[in-house]
C-alpha cells in the first residue's frame, strides 16, 4: 500500500515537472480519457505517461482510467465516446480491426497515433530443466481469461504445440490472478506480458526475483509451425530478446515474438487533435525517459510503425510527413 502512495506521489512530483510549449492548434474536445490496463503494468505506465504530456503540453487535459483491463474493453470504450485514447496491443487492435468473429460482429474504426513499445510474452516456469514447450504436457498452466485476445492466441500457441486441454491443465484467469496462482505454486507455468525493456514489475512474486525462476521464450522452431501461426496474427515479428527485456535479456539469446504496442483512437477523433497529441509524443522524449530510461528518439522512430495493425489517423499521418518518417 505504501509503495502504492509512495509511487503515484512520484508521479505527481514528475508530472508537475514536465513542461513544454502550448500549442496553439484548435481542438474540439478540452478533456480527454486514456484507458490504458491495471496499475504496475507497462500499459498503466505508458497511459500516465502520456496523460503528462497531453496536460502539460497542448491546450488539452487528460485522465488515465485502469479500470477496464482488458483490451477489447479499452476499444469497446473508443466505439461509445467514453474513451478518446487507449494504449492497446497489436494482436488486440488487429482482431478489432478485421472485426475477427469471435469478439466482434463488425470491423471497428479504430485508428493509431503511434506505436511505442515492443510487447512480448516470455515465459515463466517452475519446471526445472525445461527445453521445450512440449515439456508443459501434463503440468499445470496459467492464461489470460476466456475471449482474451492474448489469451486466445497463447492457448492457440499451445495446441500447435501438442498441449491442449485433454493432456494438460490450462487456467484461463486474470493476470494478476495468474501470477498470484504461480507465485504460491499451484500452476507450473504462466506467459508474463513484458515490454521493450520496461519489466516495470521486477519480480512475478514479492519475494522471489524474475532471475530465480526459468525462463522460456514465445517463439517458434518450427517452420510449418510458425507459418500457421503468423496466418492468425500476422501481427507478430521477431527481436533478440536482450534487445526486448533486459531483466532476462542475459540469460536468453535466443529470439521471441513481439507486436506493436501502440496508441489508438477512434477514426471520428477530430484531425487537428490526432497532431497536437501525436506532435506533443515526439517532442517531449526527455520526459519519457524519466519513466522508461531506455526510450530515445531512435526507439521512438523505430518503433513508432512498426508493425502497427490499424491504419493511422490522418492527424498522425501529417506529423509524420512533416518530420519526415512518411513520403
Amino acid at each position: 500500500m505504501f509503495k502504492k502512495t509512495g509511487l503515484i506521489f512520484l508521479l505527481c512530483l514528475i508530472l508537475l515537472s514536465c513542461h513544454g510549449k502550448q500549442s496553439n492548434v484548435a481542438i474540439s474536445k478540452p478533456m480527454l480519457t486514456i484507458r490504458s490496463s491495471y496499475m504496475n503494468t507497462p500499459f498503466f505506465l505508458a497511459g500516465t505517461v502520456l496523460e503528462g504530456i497531453i496536460n502539460y503540453n497542448t491546450r488539452l487535459l487528460s485522465v488515465n482510467e485502469s479500470d477496464k483491463t482488458n483490451g477489447n474493453e479499452k476499444i469497446k470504450s473508443l466505439m461509445d465516446g467514453s474513451a478518446d485514447l487507449a494504449v492497446l496491443s497489436g494482436p488486440e487492435g488487429y482482431m478489432a480491426y478485421i472485426g475477427h468473429p469471435n469478439y466482434w460482429s463488425a470491423p471497428q474504426n479504430i485508428r493509431a497515433l503511434f506505436g511505442i513499445f515492443p510487447s512480448i510474452y516470455t515465459g515463466f516456469s517452475h519446471i526445472e530443466k525445461m527445453k521445450n514447450i512440449s515439456d508443459l504436457v501434463g503440468h499445470r498452466i496459467a492464461l489470460n481469461t476466456e475471449s482474451s485476445v492474448s489469451g486466445d492466441l497463447l492457448f492457440y500457441f499451445l495446441k500447435l504445440n501438442g498441449i491442449n486441454t485433454d493432456n494438460t491443465k490450462i487456467l484461463r484467469v486474470e493476470q494478476g490472478e495468474g501470477e498470484r496462482l504461480f507465485s504460491d505454486g499451484y500452476v507450473d507455468f504462466i506467459w508474463y506480458n513484458m515490454s521493450y525493456k520496461y519489466t516495470f514489475a521486477g519480480n512475478i512474486s514479492h519475494n522471489v526475483p524474475i532471475s530465480q525462476y526459468n525462463v522460456f521464450p514465445f517463439t517458434f522452431k518450427e517452420k510449418d509451425k510458425l507459418r500457421e501461426f503468423l496466418s492468425v496474427y500476422p501481427v507478430f515479428y521477431t527481436e533478440s530478446i536482450a534487445d526486448v527485456a533486459e531483466d532476462v535479456g542475459a540469460e536468453l539469446e535466443e529470439k521471441t515474438f513481439a507486436s506493436s504496442t501502440f496508441i489508438a483512437c477512434s477514426e471520428d477523433m477530430d484531425e487537428d487533435t490526432a497532431y497536437l497529441i501525436t506532435k506533443a509524443w515526439f517532442e517531449n522524449i526527455d520526459y519519457i525517459k524519466i519513466f522508461f530510461p531506455s526510450y530515445n528518439e531512435k526507439t521512438a522512430r523505430v518503433y513508432s510503425q512498426r508493425r502497427v495493425p490499424v491504419p493511422f489517423h490522418p492527424g498522425a499521418i501529417k506529423y509524420f510527413k512533416e518530420i519526415g518518417i512518411l513520403n
